[in-house]
């Protein structure tokens, strides 16, 4: 299993390494290669989640040897490596024919691998440092996706725009990680969730560090899911191609549900940042839902029932049913993928 789990982030990467290659050589027909290796991933990312089940294993931690470059093996990471290589998967079939004309063909495709091998990474990351990186390289790809035509003034102000705020987003998450690893002196996560288990009120210079990096965590997955204040960028990157918003209301946005899911052991230690997580997703459910509904361009209505969505998930968030939101949360990109394509 650990062999399948390294592969599933790495083969999206060879994609692109083969797309640049030989996007010289075979033209638009590189294409084909891409899905290939995506309908590939999605295959071994399959069997992992039936392997697990089946033989009912508990949690593991894969690591390269070294302090950083591991992965986590777990029900979360499982089920969410499927769901990104399916909905990856789709979004690679559909550009085939919706980017034929487009300039830039065989870089769209790269950009499309890298990203998608960047959110795989991010939701099967065994430690801070992996999952720092995997964070930071959504964004950078998310940019360049979104500015995919080069000519359009609109779409590389607002794919700018989108990168400053989720730059900002990234600085809540870095504090989090270096005060949970200096209170606690463990990057990888069965070990430091495990000591938060056994000592959740530790404190450094007199700050609880459980409550101070949940709402740090909090506010950089305010900043990716567009939860109120922080939602102004989201509608306007529908100037990008079609398929990037799909992938991008699928799955890119879901970072933020995410990354709550994955420190959920650091947040039911955190009654009071629950309390906000429930008030912001509340305000952001009402708030998207209201102007979505005042919305004449059908891209940007969607824009904000994603919105509206990633409130009402980071609601249950807030209520503790961290399962419930998960379901939410793939349910949510599914349909979203598909009402994009």
């Amino acid at each position: 299993m650990m062999n399948l789990q390294w592969l599933i982030p790495l083969l999206p990467l060879l994609s692109a390494l083969l797309v640049q290659l030989f996007a010289a050589r075979l033209g638009k027909r590189v294409a084909h290669l891409s899905v290939a290796l995506g309908t590939l991933t999605v295959i071994i990312a399959a069997y992992q989640l039936a392997a697990y089940i089946s033989t009912d294993a508990s949690p593991s931690w894969h690591s390269l040897g070294t302090m950083w470059g591991s992965l986590y093996v777990d029900p979360l990471s499982s089920i969410m490596s499927l769901v990104v290589a399916g909905i990856s998967l789709i979004v690679h079939v559909y550009s085939i024919r919706y980017m034929t004309e487009e300039p830039g063909y065989p870089r769209f495709f790269l950009l499309l691998d890298l990203m998608t091998a960047s959110i795989l990474l991010m939701v099967a990351a065994g430690d801070l440092v992996t999952l720092l990186i995997a964070w930071h390289m959504i964004g950078i790809m998310l940019y360049f996706l979104l500015g995919q035509n080069t000519e359009s003034w609109p779409s590389q102000r607002y794919a700018f725009w989108t990168f400053i705020t989720y730059r900002l987003g990234d600085l809540p998450l870095v504090l989090a990680a270096v005060l949970l690893y200096q209170t606690y002196g463990a990057i990888d996560f069965p070990t430091l969730f495990s000591r938060i288990a056994a000592d959740p009120n530790a404190t450094i210079m007199g700050v609880p560090t459980a409550i101070t990096a949940a709402f740090l965590v909090a506010l950089s997955a305010f900043a990716k899911s567009a939860q109120f204040p922080l939602h102004t960028w989201l509608p306007y990157t529908m100037e990008g191609p079609t398929p990037v918003s799909a992938l991008m209301h699928a799955g890119i946005v879901n970072a933020g549900g995410f990354i709550i899911n994955r420190f959920a052991p650091v947040f039911v230690h955190s009654d009071g940042v629950l309390h906000m997580l429930f008030v912001v997703g509340l305000i952001t459910a009402l708030v998207g839902s209201v102007l979505m509904l005042t919305q004449n361009d059908i891209k940007k209505s969607l824009g904000y029932s994603t919105m509206g969505q990633m409130g009402f998930m980071v609601m249950e968030c807030g209520l503790g049913a961290f399962s419930l939101a998960v379901f939410h949360l793939i349910a949510h990109g599914l349909f979203k993928g598909t009402m994009f394509l």
